[in-house]
């Protein structure tokens, strides 16, 4: 974790817990009751490496932004491929240890749980040609609250690239719903007891610190993030007004000791006053 610059326009007391190794590892049989497995399933994993893979199970780089695979179980049922790639909506149901699953284009897939632990998952995909055995690490987040998930498709539609120019107010409200994002990602692990949070490859023109946010400077800013806007231009506006917003104050709690959840509140106090 970097030290608090100079030029941080939001700060708050925090302090960061170490990470720790998790105890009490699960492990997937036949009498795990489906609804501890469900809960623990619950979250954002992010595929490591697999046996067999599918072109969407490839890590790739195009144009300087990296696009990573994974995959967000959320508890109404829905799921996200690829939150940091090509990204697929669907739904899925749990039967003991078989995941279906249905994409909104039209695929099916049918997993079969090798492996559940809070720090990992193991996955045999069966398709009709091959079969695909994936390994993902957790995040150990959990948005018990559906509509404060993360990547839900309405909190996560800021990322979608319009395809034209959008006006003042658009290019505002994209902004609102990235601050949003952010809030709800931060619940999210400190929800889930999360020892480390991560935002490698997410789109962002934020920087994070123990100690504060600070809004990228425009020469710097993550290429991934810019995509998300119609042109240069109108990213560039959208920084300033996070820029500007930023200059508000903000209360924290000083009884937080969870750099984690303070930032989570901050984020909130920001998207409410936009």
């Amino acid at each position: 974790m970097r030290k608090l610059l100079p030029f941080i326009v939001v700060f708050f007391m925090i302090s960061c817990n170490e990470m720790i190794k998790p105890e009490n590892q699960k492990i997937i049989t036949e009498d795990v009751k489906v609804k501890d497995t469900f809960d623990l399933l619950c979250q954002y994993w992010e595929l490591e490496d697999a046996d067999n893979p599918g072109i969407k199970d490839i890590a790739f780089k195009e144009n300087g932004i990296n696009y990573l695979p994974g995959i967000n179980f959320s508890v109404d049922t829905t799921f996200l491929e690829n939150p940091k790639g090509a990204m697929t909506y669907g739904s899925f149901s749990l039967q003991h240890n078989t995941i279906d699953a249905r994409f909104d284009d039209g695929r099916k897939a049918v997993y079969k749980i090798l492996q559940l632990n809070d720090s990992g998952l193991v996955l045999r995909r069966k398709g009709t040609d091959k079969d695909t055995k994936l390994y993902y690490k957790a995040s150990n987040t959990f948005w018990p609250n559906p509509a404060e998930n993360a990547f839900s498709k309405n909190n996560y539609s800021w990322v979608i690239k319009p395809k034209k120019q959008e006006s003042p107010e658009e290019i505002k409200n994209r902004s609102k719903k990235c601050v949003q994002f952010y809030a709800y990602y931060f619940k999210g692990f400190a929800t889930g007891k999360a020892k480390k949070i991560t935002f490698n490859d997410l789109p962002s023109c934020f920087q994070w610190y123990e100690g504060g946010i600070y809004i990228q400077n425009e020469d710097k800013l993550d290429k991934k993030w810019m995509d998300c806007f119609y042109s240069s231009d109108q990213a560039f506006k959208a920084r300033q007004l996070l820029e500007d917003v930023l200059m508000k104050k903000y209360d924290w709690d000083t009884t937080q000791s969870s750099w984690v959840k303070q930032t989570a509140l901050v984020l909130q106090q920001i998207h409410d006053k936009m």
